[in-house]
């Protein structure tokens, strides 16, 4: 996700000739994202859940139908994430590297050691782009890049390393490995079944 240094992050929006402010601090988007992953939650509900917690004014709202309530949702995920929930995400397109929850000590430590922003402290003040685009310019020498080595890196062969090298390279990878399950792959399959949702109520419409 980009933007330019010209950009204001007013993040307001219009509905119905009225205007509304999204809330886009890092830790309310995580919270989204930890939502869309609760097998708990229906997952009809998570829509309307994502509208409340992104929403500021979101008591203001008025829809003339329920089918107003997908469209709007799929609206924000949009504008604001850059997420298209109408379409399936495409499995096995890139190999993920690194995990909002799993790794959340690792990109706490890394924006201390690298920026000395203490992320607990910018709960709430911290924009949603603005920390993607730090996340993503972190050194090499940060905690968190250093595991993505690891997670990224070739195992050498006996003729490029010593067994020493290539047992300490297969212990990182098994220490830092990402479970096949992992929070990003529930999130994708969390908006695939919106997607079907959409998808379903928009045959059953024109049909």
């Amino acid at each position: 996700m980009s933007f330019l240094l010209t950009d204001d992050f007013s993040d307001s929006f219009e509905w119905h000739h009225k205007s509304f402010f999204v809330d886009m601090s890092f830790d309310n988007i995580l919270r989204i994202f930890q939502m869309f992953q609760d097998d708990l939650i229906a997952d009809h509900r998570k829509m309307t859940l994502a509208i409340q917690m992104l929403v500021i004014n979101e008591s203001e709202l008025e829809f003339s139908d329920y089918d107003e309530i997908p469209k709007l949702f799929s609206m924000l995920m949009k504008r604001f994430l850059d997420i298209d929930v109408t379409k399936k995400s495409e499995d096995g397109k890139q190999t993920k590297t690194f995990d909002y929850e799993k790794d959340a000590s690792l990109i706490y430590a890394s924006f201390f050691a690298v920026y000395k922003i203490d992320l607990f402290e910018m709960q709430g003040k911290l924009h949603w782009k603005k920390f993607n685009a730090l996340l993503s310019n972190l050194n090499d020498e940060s905690p968190l890049k250093k595991v993505i080595g690891y997670r990224t890196m070739k195992i050498p062969s006996s003729k490029e390393a010593s067994k020493e090298y290539i047992s300490h390279i297969r212990k990182m990878k098994r220490i830092y490995s990402l479970e096949e399950e992992d929070t990003q792959i529930k999130v994708d399959e969390g908006f695939n079944t919106i997607a079907a949702i959409l998808k379903g109520r928009a045959v059953t419409k024109n049909g």
